[in-house]
């Protein structure tokens, strides 16, 4: 049994020594990919580099030239917004100023003009009375003439009867 035993330490110790070069091979073939996509990383990130650092110099430069010119604007906009703000509260008190004026000129007038029309109004009534009651009272006398005159005309005359029974052709 020892041979055997021997010779099963000799084929595990073989399986053994064959897995450990088989992965010192595996090993060796991620530390060349390794390598190779380090190379590749460093490639790119010296292609960004050379890109993207003078491009955050340039604007670095550019914020720098333009910074006081954009704190002018900014303090310039802000002064301006402080004027419109105090110019539209003045705005707006002189147009409800305006508004509360007007309303006061258009009651007066409202109270003129009704004032106006009830006088109107009053003397229309008036003069209608002290018109009309004499023109109705004329017109009464003139229709008691008129029928007066047409009642005189309609009785024959003495004359025209006269000659109505001298000739007997008249009628």
């Amino acid at each position: 049994m020892e041979s055997n035993t021997y010779t099963l330490l000799i084929w595990f110790v073989g399986f053994t020594g064959l897995a450990v070069f088989l992965q010192a091979c595996v090993l060796f073939a991620i530390f060349i990919s390794l390598r190779k996509t380090a190379s590749s990383v460093e490639r790119v990130t010296e292609d960004l580099k050379a890109t993207v650092v003078p491009m955050v110099h340039s604007s670095r430069e550019l914020l720098e030239r333009i910074t006081p010119q954009v704190i002018t604007v900014t303090e310039g906009l802000a002064e301006l917004t402080a004027i419109v703000k105090k110019e539209t509260s003045g705005v707006s008190l002189s147009a409800s100023e305006i508004m509360a004026r007007l309303n006061h000129q258009t009651e007066r007038l409202d109270a003129l003009l009704t004032q106006g029309l009830n006088s109107v109004e009053r003397a229309g009534a008036a003069l209608e009375s002290t018109v009309a009651m004499p023109v109705r009272q004329v017109n009464g006398i003139m229709a008691g003439i008129r029928a007066m005159v047409d009642t005189y005309r309609s009785i024959p005359s003495r004359r025209s009867r006269q000659s109505s029974e001298d000739d007997p052709d008249f009628s």
